[in-house]
């Protein structure tokens, strides 16, 4: 019998990079700043997708109007295309205005057919813009997503960074790097005064990026053009005939930004990665890794020496003959397993995996 190997479209779709925008609650403009971001990258060149994983309450439709509906390609979607940007919404499947009475286990499966069954082709950036909250969807993102960092949307208040530090912590226990944080309806700059107004305090994006040890990518003030601009479906980078709004030169200034801090990581990352890996037998597979070393693995073995908590306290016994029932990728880390044998618990990091290869 096969092992059934789950693998990630998205790596065949040729992604470079997979950035979580995110605050860990509603309200920030958290949903504005990815579409702005992917806006602002889109202007520079780059191929964009967008992938909006609030089901409860999409907005992105209404801010990137399409000029192309999505398709259903077999079991297959293709994305719908807004000003040039690849995006893909829960909003595209239910009227406007239908209320969005879905239990969590069906709001799961949506994110991970968008997260598996999109053709997004080759792209230099997919955008997962997060839905609120720290809960079951956001696991499902973190641990499927194979992003490549998180970016952390604030205000200034401090009532707002307690949340966004709980999405902070979420993405540090799936070690998905902090690329850095961005200080929404930072100021407001009346016409006629010189010094800005800060209308919700002052500092709370750069005590957070402080906390965190990540730097703060930028500040956006609140501009009547950006919301004006969204409700109606109008990018904030076309000139109108009376200039560019003040809040597009701060997203330009995020975006390089952003891309400057993709490069550092890239620089300064030294994780285990994985290349490929394939079945043997029933109870074999092999991995190939990132430095060319190859791996063979007996999943009996790997059973032995499962980190789940379970497992660690009843030492159960495990024979010659063990199967997984499905193997899977977690994040960017890790690989997990469900044996036959009943443990479908265990998280094996790629260190580990590596570790336990050179000793068989």
């Amino acid at each position: 019998m096969p092992l059934p190997i789950m693998s990630s479209p998205i790596r065949e779709n040729s992604i470079t990079t997979i950035l979580a925008v995110a605050a860990g609650k509603g309200g920030v403009g958290k949903s504005t700043v990815a579409v702005n971001l992917a806006l602002a990258l889109h202007e520079k060149g780059y191929s964009i997708g967008l992938l909006d994983a609030d089901i409860y309450g999409p907005s992105l439709r209404r801010m990137l109007p399409e000029v192309r509906l999505p398709q259903q390609e077999g079991e297959w979607i293709e994305p719908a295309v807004c000003f040039g940007i690849k995006m893909i919404s829960m909003a595209f499947f239910r009227r406007e205005g239908q209320p969005a009475a879905i239990r969590a286990p069906i709001a799961n499966s949506v994110i991970t057919q968008f997260l598996n069954k999109v053709l997004w082709g080759k792209l230099d950036y997919l955008i997962i813009d997060f839905p609120p909250g720290t809960g079951d969807i956001q696991l499902t993102l973190a641990q499927q997503g194979k992003m490549s960092a998180a970016i952390l949307v604030t205000t200034p208040q401090e009532v707002a960074l307690l949340d966004v530090r709980k999405a902070a912590a979420l993405f540090t226990q799936m070690r998905v790097p902090l690329l850095g944080v961005v200080e929404n309806m930072s100021y407001y700059q009346p016409s006629h005064l010189v010094e800005p107004v800060y209308l919700f305090g002052k500092g709370g994006g750069a005590k957070l990026a402080e906390e965190e040890e990540i730097p703060l990518l930028g500040c956006i003030p609140i501009d009547p053009a950006v919301s004006f601009r969204s409700d109606r479906g109008f990018s904030l980078f076309i000139d109108d005939g009376t200039g560019l709004p003040m809040a597009a030169e701060a997203f330009r200034t995020i975006a390089d930004n952003v891309l400057s801090e993709l490069d550092k990581l890239g620089n300064r990352t030294q994780q285990r990665r994985m290349r490929e890996f394939f079945q043997i037998d029933s109870c074999h597979f092999s991995i190939v890794w990132d430095d060319g070393q190859k791996h063979t693995y007996s999943l009996s073995d790997l059973q032995k020496e499962c980190p789940c908590a379970a497992c660690a306290e009843q030492s159960p016994q495990i024979n010659s003959e063990v199967r997984a029932h499905e193997m899977h990728g977690v994040g960017n880390y890790a690989l997990k397993f469900s044996f036959n044998s009943g443990c479908s618990n265990g998280i094996y990091d790629f260190d580990m995996l590596y570790q336990l290869g050179e000793r068989q």
